[in-house]
């Protein structure tokens, strides 16, 4: 089975990485480790399990109660739901854990395992390694007396409606009309319903049933129907509810950090009291000049080393420090999305959603005013491949200190390049910066300097031909902004 900690849970493809045996032991021995014991009669604890749409979770969910239930837990299963409501619920419920049975990405054929303790956080770092160090041990727990099984009803998960409403202060949002796409995305039976109860007017985006056997390019179905719906914003979300990619209403796309921005800006801006600044975290996945932009807005803003696992923990461990009601407002991850800590222990794209209408509402500026002088986040990522044989074993920025600190004197603001080596055979360049010429300068000037040293090091072996199977990879260049 393979283990990810930037994100928090176990992940494969059912089948070929990961099977339903070691579903059922990580389980088992997730279970064990947050304290769940051998239940006797009137003693069992509960634990919440639900999933999103993929293709494996059926299977997945009757493994993983069945497994729970043979250790004495009493099951809550809620179904298709968002990871963000499985979180929340685990606590609201008092529940002993919360499982969310999901692949964690907009890959549909991905399926995994997601653990929350009984206060709703993630289980991350050395707790999910020691989980995952006992599951080819086919270690178990028995139970005197299984467990039951039972089906969360509609006033269940109405808690987790009403809780995204409170992130709103019940506010009626007049004359706004939101475009959402959740097909293929456990945030479906929530979505309507919610932006409903907060006075929106809703267009909701239906794929055409033919289309099934279809990859589905979600954010290009998103730009075209809010144009075609005439609506303010469109939301798209992931498969586990977990992000969600906004358009405007001419279609362009905000992504993460576009929204992290806004958010800075809006809310930053506010002092929690009379004299505590808001608290942002940023995980150093984020484009360079995000922290110090959110900074500039009057927020306290703090750079996390690390994964999205240590982010999480960096939000605990500030938390435990300040005075109550003083914590995180939000913190960041590239790849893994938004965090509200003071709504929500894990990233939620509803909550996003919800957020973001908010600061629309109590600005009354459109999504277009609210981003337009947010300065360009320009990322290039340019790959350099390795020729078999050749000898670099550790290659990083760290290398070559004076040329990349040569290179990022050419980025004006906060730039930044990078190298890493995510692949045995590969070296990967990431140029930031908010000039695009800028950024593709420096990106091309930095791939001679990487070739330059590749043929120090190892001599004609580098001029050798590469493998015909990356042959084309080595031209290939990947720019985003926002």
């Amino acid at each position: 089975m393979k283990i990810t900690l930037d994100r928090a849970a176990f992940y494969g493809t059912l089948g070929e990485t990961i099977d339903i045996y070691q579903a059922e032991h990580a389980v088992a021995a997730a279970f064990h480790r947050l304290g769940g014991r051998a239940s006797t009669r009137g003693n069992r604890q509960r634990v919440v399990v639900g999933h999103d749409t993929s293709t494996s979770s059926d299977m997945m969910e009757a493994a993983v109660c069945a497994a729970l239930c043979a250790a004495g837990a009493d099951v809550l299963t809620l179904g298709t739901v968002p990871s963000g409501a499985v979180s929340y619920l685990t606590t609201r419920c008092d529940a002993l854990m919360g499982v969310m049975i999901t692949g964690g990405s907009f890959d549909d054929d991905a399926s995994g395992l997601k653990f929350y303790r009984s206060n709703g956080k993630p289980v991350t770092g050395d707790l999910l390694q020691a989980i995952h160090a006992t599951i080819d041990s086919h270690a178990s727990l028995s139970s005197k007396q299984a467990g039951r099984i039972a089906q969360a009803d509609s006033r269940v998960l109405n808690l987790y409606r009403h809780h995204l409403l409170t992130a709103s202060n019940f506010t009626i949002f007049e004359q706004m009309k939101v475009a959402i796409d959740c097909v293929n995305s456990a945030t479906g039976q929530f979505a309507k319903d919610l932006f409903e109860q907060m006075g929106v007017d809703v267009a909701v985006y239906e794929r055409d049933p033919s289309l099934s056997d279809v990859t589905y390019p979600k954010s290009a179905a998103i730009t075209e129907f809010v144009k075609d719906s005439h609506s303010s914003i469109g939301f798209t979300f992931n498969v586990n509810g977990e992000i969600t990619l906004v358009a405007d209403a001419s279609g362009k796309l905000l992504d993460t950090e576009k929204l992290a921005a806004i958010f800075g800006r809006v809310l930053g801006s506010v002092p929690h009291d009379d004299t505590t600044p808001q608290t942002v975290m940023v995980s150093e996945s984020c484009h360079a000049a995000l922290a110090p932009y959110i900074k500039s807005m009057g927020a306290e803003c703090r750079t996390v080393t690390g994964d999205y696992s240590y982010l999480t923990e960096e939000i605990e461990n500030f938390d435990a420090a300040s005075a109550e009601g003083q914590g995180v407002m939000m913190a960041v991850d590239r790849d893994a999305g938004l965090i509200f800590p003071r709504v929500s222990a894990v990233p939620d794209g509803l909550l996003t959603a919800v957020m973001l209408l908010t600061c629309i509402n109590r600005t009354g500026l459109s999504l277009e005013e609210l981003s337009r002088d947010i300065p360009k986040l320009i990322r290039s990522v340019s790959v350099v491949n390795i020729p078999s044989g050749a000898f670099l074993p550790n290659f990083r920025s760290t290398d070559l200190p004076d040329q990349i600190n040569m290179m990022r004197s050419y980025l004006s603001g906060d730039g930044r390049v990078s190298l890493t080596k995510p692949e045995r055979d590969k070296i990967e360049i990431i140029v930031e910066g908010v000039d695009h010429r800028q950024v593709e300068n420096v990106t091309q000037q930095t791939e001679r300097l990487v070739r330059k040293s590749l043929r120090e090091k190892n001599g004609p072996i580098y001029e050798q031909s590469p493998d015909p199977k990356n042959a084309d990879n080595d031209k290939k260049k990947e720019t985003t902004q926002s």
